[in-house]
């Protein structure tokens, strides 16, 4: 361990040498943002940037996604670092030179960071060549921001061929700067979509009798659905179903023909899971026999729970951040999509709030995904997956 924690520091030391680079990097990704599969110019910097290092890039492999292999003369195993690539469409509010220049686009879930740490990792790690002893290749995926994602594409276009690990982290406003947090098991949630509209028939609002109004089922279903944790799923066991939206008609004095609801469920037990979503149909579909309604529901399965396995986990805390470190003592309820989903790879997350930190200033930082001010203090991640 000795060993280790000495490595640990030089590299911490080069990457400090190297930080204004890295500065520079993050803010001309901030300022270049792209949406999601539409990825071309970042895709190609960041390329260009790995290829300039002499490692071994094949571009394209799902949308503007690749991969980029150093490889290690004698390794015979393979450890992967993954990025996303995608930004949000939305305003940045941010007033410093590198806010976005493109209008309703900003990387406001700290993708810039994320491509940022990889490529200062693929620095970091080829001036370590000599002694590293696996190869290491470098995951860039597209669309993680819209389930499902890039990930399955490049999955299926074998990004993951050859590769024993998959090592990722995301960034997490909720930490300190400087801190690194992780835990074995269970470390993000399932995070499903659900949508359902209750169709009936309108009219005018003095005369109800005429109608079939669907606003009372809707609103009876929004309370109905909050049941389903707190009375079907064990205490203890933690799931999440949050409506989000709830829509119907047009102005003061009509009845609407149909109400719509959508929300998100988060699970981190795939029985669970299947409850909540065989719940959830019942209910909507005994509200609609109640009033008369009729009912369409879809429950979209997004992206799977992480699960970090122990040797990951005793991996990665065997290359800490001393008292930066920390053990989550729960599962965290957002959700990641990881690159290794459905395949027979270990994997690992880790959550630092390595808020980029520009020369030990740290500037506000709102909630991940707000347009307000966040500075320079969007921090760093390269995980197996995405956050939604």
């Amino acid at each position: 361990m000795m060993g280790a924690n000495v490595e640990s520091a030089a590299m911490l030391e080069q990457a400090r040498q190297i930080s204004e680079w890295l500065v520079t990097t993050r803010r001309e990704l901030h300022q270049h943002p792209e949406l999601s599969l539409q990825e071309k110019q970042t895709a190609a910097r960041c390329a260009g940037v790995l290829e300039g290092m002499g490692l071994r890039v094949r571009r394209n492999l799902w949308g503007e996604g690749f991969i980029a292999d150093l490889d290690v003369p004698g390794a015979r195993q393979r450890v992967a670092l993954r990025a996303d690539m995608d930004a949000l469409p939305i305003t940045e509010l941010n007033e410093v030179p590198w806010r976005s220049a493109h209008a309703g686009v900003a990387h406001m879930c700290g993708h810039d960071t994320h491509m940022t740490c990889a490529l200062g990792a693929a620095k970091l790690l080829l001036a370590a060549k000599d002694r590293l002893k696996r190869n290491v290749r470098f995951i860039f995926q597209p669309s993680e921001e819209t389930p499902p994602g890039g990930a399955l594409g490049l999955i299926e276009r074998g990004c993951l061929e050859g590769v024993d690990e998959v090592y990722g982290l995301h960034n997490n406003p909720q930490l300190e700067v400087g801190q690194v947090a992780t835990r074995t098991g269970a470390l993000t949630a399932a995070a499903d979509s659900f949508r359902i509209t209750l169709t009936g028939r309108g009219g005018h609002a003095s005369r109800p009798h005429e109608t079939i109004d669907p606003l009372p089922a809707a609103c009876a279903l929004v309370l109905q659905l909050q049941t389903l944790v707190s009375r079907r799923v064990a205490p203890g066991v933690p799931a999440v179903v949050s409506v989000t939206q709830l829509t119907a008609g047009t102005t003061h004095n009509i009845i609407p023909d149909a109400a719509f609801l959508q929300g998100t469920v988060r699970t981190f037990d795939e029985e669970v899971r299947k409850l909540l979503e065989d719940g959830m149909w019942a209910m909507a579909d005994a509200a609609g026999k109640a009033h008369g309604l009729k009912v369409s529901f879809n429950f979209e399965r997004g992206y799977d729970s992480i699960v970090n396995h122990a040797s990951g986990e005793r991996g990665a805390t065997g290359h800490d951040l001393g008292r930066g470190f920390l053990v989550l003592p729960a599962a965290q309820t957002g959700g990641l999509f990881p690159a290794g989903k459905r395949q027979p790879r270990q994997g690992h997350l880790r959550a630092p709030a390595l808020a980029a930190h520009e020369r030990g200033r740290v500037l506000p930082e709102p909630g991940r995904r707000h347009p307000g001010p966040v500075g320079a203090g969007l921090t760093p991640a390269s995980r197996p997956g995405g956050c939604c």
